[in-house]
């Protein structure tokens, strides 16, 4: 399959990924049906589409003109072999539960085209664990889409062991004509590449935080305010060379290194955290207090940063 043959998209799941990355192949000038399993779920999800997309006219990245064509090209339905029978390209975007999403692509082999590649987006399950479940494994890899896909530019394309070339070349091309910036991990490995990097940086500043060394909020504003603000410019490898050099990074790795976290279980301070029901926004309350007000703000101010990121949008087809 070529990437012009792509015309329709389906998305199963209608959450938080599911209904951003419907957007975005909508916005894109893609034909696109959503699936979930009640009504009421996709009726949300359009309308937080239809919230996303005022809010980006509202700042001045999207044409108002284009909103009202750009909901009209995605569909809705209950059914998912209405979903898939005749999709060129199938995101999955439900739960992230093994077995869920392995009956996802059973019954989406069942139902789609032999043509259609088959996606999912989930950020830490093995393609060849998805892939199984199918008669397809040529046709099946991952699209990871970061949140909220309409912000963030990456989606890491993982391909299994039975991927084909022409499958990862396709769906490669297929993101970067919609203005994504795909990355592509040729095996398979736990939470890819940014995640797994994201829970490193976690897991040290849960471990500084436990040591008595620094309150949460000082270690989110030693963050933000030093190598945060170089990483939308240069990644690490980029930075290693530019500042220090590899020996220099030797210097200091001899140093440091021994004394980084490297435990294997969950942080006794976040343990905590959850035994006592605070669990950030959804809780109204973590390490910080979270009104409703503050949590809007919040996702505003967080949604025109990473605006100002994004690279130049395709325009629809």
């Amino acid at each position: 399959m070529d990437i012009g043959d792509v015309k329709k998209v389906s998305v199963i799941g209608s959450g938080s990924m599911g209904h951003g990355i419907a957007q975005e192949f909508a916005v894109a000038g893609f034909e696109v049906v959503m699936h979930d399993l009640a009504q009421e779920k996709l009726d949300r999800a359009v309308q937080r589409i239809r919230t996303n997309l005022s809010e980006l006219a509202e700042w001045g990245v999207f044409p108002v003109a284009e909103l009202q064509p750009a909901l009209s090209r995605i569909k809705t339905t209950t059914s998912f072999e209405e979903a898939a029978i005749d999709a060129d390209f199938l995101v999955e975007a439900v739960f992230e539960d093994l077995k869920l999403k392995q009956k996802v692509f059973r019954t989406a082999d069942g139902f789609c085209p032999a043509r259609t590649l088959l996606a999912s987006n989930t950020s830490t399950l093995m393609p060849s664990s998805l892939a199984s479940a199918t008669n397809r494994p040529d046709r099946v890899l991952v699209a990871h889409f970061y949140n909220p896909p309409y912000l963030m530019p990456l989606v890491e394309v993982a391909r299994g062991p039975k991927t084909s070339n022409e499958t990862v070349a396709t769906v490669v091309g297929l993101l970067k004509s919609m203005g994504k910036s795909p990355v592509v991990l040729e095996k398979e490995i736990l939470g890819f590449i940014a995640t797994r990097l994201q829970i490193a940086l976690f897991r040290e500043a849960f471990q500084i935080v436990e040591r008595g060394a620094a309150t949460p909020q000082d270690v989110d504003i030693a963050v933000k305010t030093s190598f945060g603000r170089r990483l939308p410019i240069a990644g690490p490898f980029e930075m290693c060379e530019f500042l220090d050099g590899w020996d220099q990074i030797e210097s200091i790795g001899n140093y440091v290194f021994s004394d980084l976290d490297s435990s294997k279980q969950l942080s006794p301070v976040i343990a905590e955290m959850i035994r006592r029901n605070e669990l950030g926004v959804k809780t109204g309350k973590g390490f910080y207090e979270w009104t409703p007000e503050k949590t809007d703000e919040w996702r505003r101010r967080m949604a025109r940063n990473l605006l100002s990121f994004l690279p130049k949008r395709k325009q629809a087809k």
